[in-house]
């Protein structure tokens, strides 16, 4: 049984005109209107186990050689031919899937068709629960997703009823009930405590197999999925009782800038220089950056995000996300190749480390535009955490620097009644 062939019944079953696979990426569905992001994320040993799974040996023997060149090969599945086109570098391969409509095949010699059998199981059951196409919550007229749910009915079920109440964050631990935060305040998210077999159980199936590792051997590790209605960012916790995780609830893609009343900010986008969204855990930073970044697709700016992990998925075509660990090997290397690549904007989805610091600094010295978030109370001493991260001797020259190049700061603020407003200082219409 192919693990394949359930990409393809998605394929057949969307009217789509062919799919992406991305190691550690939501598929990608392909329409002639534009691209729609899945909430099926595909890791990459799975990725590896698909494609050799029905690969012929031509192409199993370039694979074993590492060859890094595009390699195509065709199968067909319930009387459809379908082209496959497999990029492999180590730890990231990109499969296009395509039916060939029967058109000639691709110049040079290509292997035969490899019979693909078929399979009765749910269309979409890849490992990973039946496939979803992703809605953003500002997306009214978004295909409607489809029939089943992220892998974990449990965990659909308690996102779908902390969204119903604006929830910003769930949190699970053994012997508890689920915990929600919704402006600010914490308040019980059912009446039956947690096991950690449920835990356990219920959170393995969200997570890749990368984190699920890191879990058991290091106790924690941090990931996002796609639940249907949005992202969901989940750290994985263990403490003293058992497993246990946070939850941030997250938009399946960003809002407009002027649905969140910061239209005025958008003429930063024109310059160059340094944008810091500062605030505290849980205020909406990720958020008012992805808008930002959306805005930035929409003006066909070419963007390069770095991301440990990759939260909410961008459509635009101009938008390059890269997640730390399976793109790219750090913030600071990242960072280098978008400046080779010429980005018009470099994006370090967090600071939290003095790797992440350090690529701010570099991308800023670079002559980009550079957005970031930090977790800080004030935009005043957001800029500054980021300093206290980097060696001593490097932080008067960076201060300097940020000093110069910052262009602004953007705050957001939540009420106790779960309203958000937006602190701004700087200086729209660029230097």
């Amino acid at each position: 049984m192919s693990k394949l062939d359930a990409y393809l019944r998605s394929i057949e079953k969307f009217g789509a005109a062919g799919a992406v696979l991305s190691s550690g990426q939501p598929v990608t569905l392909r329409f002639p209107t534009g691209d729609r992001h899945a909430t099926q994320v595909t890791p990459h040993d799975q990725l590896v186990m698909l494609v050799r799974e029905v690969a012929p040996p031509v192409a199993l023997a370039q694979l074993d050689a590492q060859d890094a060149r595009p390699m195509r090969f065709e199968v067909t599945s319930e009387g459809t031919r379908y082209a496959i086109t497999v990029t492999a570098r180590p730890g990231a391969w990109t499969v296009a899937v395509e039916p060939t409509l029967g058109g000639a095949p691709a110049p040079g010699p290509a292997p035969a068709p490899t019979p693909v059998r078929a399979r009765t199981a749910p269309v979409g059951d890849a490992g990973g629960g039946d496939m979803l196409i992703e809605r953003g919550q500002y997306d009214a007229g978004a295909p409607s997703a489809v029939t089943t749910t992220s892998g974990s009915a449990f965990l659909d079920a308690l996102t779908t009823q902390a969204r119903g109440v604006r929830a910003t964050d769930i949190f699970l631990s053994t012997g508890s009930p689920p915990i929600l935060r919704t402006g600010g305040e914490l308040t019980a998210g059912g009446d039956r405590s947690l096991d950690a077999e449920q835990l356990s159980r219920e959170l393995g199936a969200v997570a890749p197999a990368e984190a699920r590792g890191a879990w058991a051997e290091q106790g924690s590790a941090t990931f996002a999925y796609g639940d249907g209605a949005g992202r969901v960012r989940v750290t994985l916790t263990r403490d003293q009782r058992g497993p246990g995780a946070a939850l941030r609830l997250l938009h399946g893609e960003g809002p407009p800038l002027e649905r969140l009343g910061l239209g005025a900010v958008a003429d930063w986008l024109a310059d160059r220089g340094l944008i810091v969204i500062a605030g505290p855990t849980g205020a909406g930073k990720t958020t008012t950056l992805a808008a930002m970044v959306r805005a930035l697709g929409e003006r066909r700016r070419i963007v390069v995000a770095i991301e440990d992990p990759i939260e909410i998925v961008q459509v635009a075509p101009s938008i390059s996300q890269r997640a730390v660990g399976d793109h790219v090997p750090t913030f600071t290397a990242g960072v280098a190749a978008a400046m080779r690549e010429g980005a018009d904007a470099i994006v370090i989805g967090a600071v939290t480390t003095a790797d992440a610091a350090a690529a701010v600094i570099d991308a800023v010295a670079g002559g980009h535009l550079v957005l970031t978030t930090l977790v800080a109370p004030s935009a005043r001493v957001a800029v500054e955490h980021m300093l206290d991260r980097l060696p001593a001797e490097q932080r008067e020259l960076a201060r300097a620097l940020c000093m110069d190049e910052l262009l602004g700061t953007v705050t957001p603020v939540v009420a106790r009644n779960g309203t958000r407003t937006f602190e701004v200082t700087g200086r729209p219409g660029g230097s």
